[in-house]
């Protein structure tokens, strides 16, 4: 069916203002339909700064509104759990008034579906306004609460912070009970890749979400594999609601983004001399994150060693262990970056940002609206955190990825599984990483995910997953009409 045949709607899409990712892939599916001759409103508590792609496009509006409780984090891998759930208890306190104004809103708006990633509170309004809600994600936000209930691993070493003690499932279970209910307002879900249980759909995962982990925390039990590795068509979501897997939705690089020429032009704007042009690249995506100086002090030893294939690599100074599988754990000193790589840091704003003005030799602070698509595609490793946005872009490029985990967030589970399954991934820990200890695992990414590199930069692919997502939001109601 043409796109001219199709009868336009207004939809109204529910943006988390929690995380970058949420409005990277959200603008790729507004993008897609507005190209079919949609009306688009974003509803978010973002600001517009990560939708400029889509803004200035025919049919796209923006609404500022409180739509999303979120999670509080004083570092990109840590989570305040009293502060999050407080933030939490106060959101729903006001429930009720703000489900009465965005009812009125679609009402008034003419709104013919919801569109949601990853709010609770867009599906139930949605659900007020008598008009279909779809929930377009890879995790909902009752999971990431739930998690809160789980105590924390004990401290490495005596010098490590002590955790903060685990939420009571007196004070967490109501609230998590709500969030489900109002997720539950969704007629379907749209699942992206590096899914975890839904409990509004997953009826049958149990609860709380500190279940569906092994006791080490790396992995889900297989349990819960077993249930993600079901027939979508089979999950007992009950009441006539449905789910449907969905390609990884991905913002596309610039054409030319491989050409010798875009490199250098792009290096030209974070000014790095063009004697390093040719530098092997670290991105470092971890907005507004402290850059380690170990300079300052001698090189110390990995606290997360590196295995290597190879025995010879990791006994080159006879301080190498091997593992009964005959692997070796890496275990000399690490310094910053390797020999001959620079590092690019993104996610700083403005010339006066203390970290931008304080970062160690061989690093340059990218520009502030630079296009991080591109700059994942010219890096050769990434040094970020499990989030879908950095997950979904390291996969379309094929660029080896280095992750600090962030022990709170369950969501992670999924994205790390996604990773090991479709690329290449090597864990750092948080004591690593902000020991400056990242030059071994440097070299152990880049040599583990050289080849898939080396193919992707023959020429990036579009997958159109946009495009299948939109067709399937379509199909849906036509089918509900």
């Amino acid at each position: 069916m043409s796109s001219e045949s199709v009868r336009k709607r207004h939809y109204a899409f529910y943006v988390s203002g929690h995380g970058f990712g949420h409005a990277t892939r959200a603008s790729a599916l507004t993008t897609s339909l507005l190209n079919a001759g949609n009306n688009v409103t974003i509803v978010t508590n973002a600001p517009t700064t990560p939708f400029s792609a889509v803004l200035p496009l025919n049919g796209c509006t923006y609404r500022h509104a409180l739509i999303d409780a979120g999670i509080v984090q004083p570092k990109a891998y840590d989570v305040d759990r009293q502060a999050t759930v407080m933030g939490l208890q106060d959101f729903l306190k006001n429930r009720d008034q703000l489900l009465q104004q965005e009812e009125a809103w679609l009402r008034r708006a003419n709104v013919d579906a919801v569109l949601s990633d990853a709010t609770f509170i867009g599906c139930a309004a949605g659900a007020r306004a008598g008009i279909p809600a779809i929930l377009v994600s890879n995790f909902s936000f009752d999971s990431c609460y739930s998690y809160l209930s789980l105590p924390a691993l004990p401290p490495a070493s005596a010098t490590d912070e002590i955790p903060e003690p685990p939420i009571p499932r007196s004070i967490l279970d109501p609230l998590v009970s709500q969030v489900i209910e109002d997720y539950r307002c969704a007629s379907l879900v749209l699942r992206y890749p590096g899914v975890i249980p839904l409990p509004a759909f997953d009826t049958d995962v149990p609860l709380p979400a500190g279940l569906w982990v092994n006791d080490e925390r790396t992995a889900f039990t297989d349990e819960i594999e077993k249930l993600l590795n079901r027939d979508p068509s089979t999950v007992p979501c009950g009441d006539g609601r449905k789910v449907v897997d969905v390609p990884l939705i991905v913002r596309p690089p610039s054409q030319g983004v491989y050409s010798t020429e875009f490199r250098h032009q792009l290096l030209t704007t974070m000014k790095v001399p063009p004697e390093r042009f040719d530098s092997k690249i670290l991105l470092v995506s971890f907005g507004g994150q402290s850059i380690p100086r170990p300079r300052s002090r001698p090189p110390s030893p990995l606290s997360s060693p590196v295995i290597k294939a190879s025995a010879g690599w990791g006994n080159e100074n006879g301080n190498g262990k091997l593992t009964p599988n005959g692997h070796v754990r890496e275990s000399r000193n690490a310094g910053l970056l390797p020999p001959g790589w620079i590092a690019i840091v993104c996610g700083l704003s403005g010339d006066n940002n203390e970290i931008r003005n304080n970062l160690p030799e061989g690093f340059y602070a990218s520009d502030r609206d630079v296009y991080v698509p591109d700059l994942t595609a010219t890096a050769d490793v990434v040094l970020g955190k499990l989030g879908y946005g950095t997950c979904s872009e390291v996969l379309s490029v094929q660029t080896p990825f280095i992750y600090v985990p962030r022990p709170l967030f369950v969501e992670e589970f999924g994205l790390k599984r996604l990773m090991m399954s479709r690329g290449v991934a090597l864990e750092l820990t948080r004591a690593d990483f902000e020991g400056g200890r990242w030059e071994f695992h440097i070299l152990e990414a880049w040599e583990r995910g050289q080849k898939r590199k080396e193919e992707a930069r023959k020429g990036w692919k579009e997958a159109g997953a946009a495009e299948v997502l939109r067709k399937e939001v379509e199909k849906f109601l036509d089918e509900s009409s």
